[in-house]
């Protein structure tokens, strides 16, 4: 078994941060300070984000095709148009360009499922914060398996897909 978390941050969605059958990438190593206070403890947070693998998957990551039974991708969900670009949440996650969203995560999101293999399982974690989860469910080559809404307003989305083999596709219903 062989799993991509392709925007693995401080690994914060993994219990076993250190599991051997995962590849933990980020565009990013090293430490981070949070752009605010925490204003109980009057300090800052840092963030640790230590990939196994350092690339950006809105570019062509290092992988060859058909690799991985597994991809997560839990990409940053803002634009940063909600006024969130002075507080942990931009410092641990980033923020999409305002412009080039859109063909950022068409390209990242083909660039997973090439090195993903088929009949492997795609999960996709989005919090419509700026851009709603219809718009980038269209950027998908595949339609969604299944998938949770969750959060006290229901924002934020949990998405499986499956990569299909071209000889044998998924029953739609």
């Amino acid at each position: 078994m062989k799993i991509l978390d392709a925007t693995a941050g401080c690994r914060g969605i993994w219990y076993q941060k250190n599991h051997p059958y995962v590849t933990f990438m980020d565009k990013r190593n090293g430490l981070y300070d949070s752009k605010t206070e925490n204003v109980k403890f009057k300090q800052r947070r840092r963030f640790k984000i230590k990939p196994n693998v350092v690339a950006d998957w809105t570019k062509t990551i290092p992988f060859d095709n058909d690799t991985f039974d597994m991809v997560i991708f839990d990409p940053p969900f803002t634009t940063g148009t909600i006024g969130c670009k002075k507080n942990n949440f931009v410092t641990q996650y980033e923020v999409l360009n305002k412009t080039t969203w859109e063909s950022d995560l068409r390209f990242g999101i083909s660039e997973l499922f090439r090195v993903l293999k088929p009949d492997g399982f795609f999960i996709f974690k989005w919090a419509e914060l700026s851009i709603k989860i219809d718009k980038v469910l269209k950027l998908f080559p595949y339609r969604p398996l299944y998938g949770s809404q969750m959060g006290t307003r229901n924002h934020l989305y949990w998405i499986v897909f499956i990569k299909n083999r071209p000889e044998k596709p998924l029953l739609e219903g």
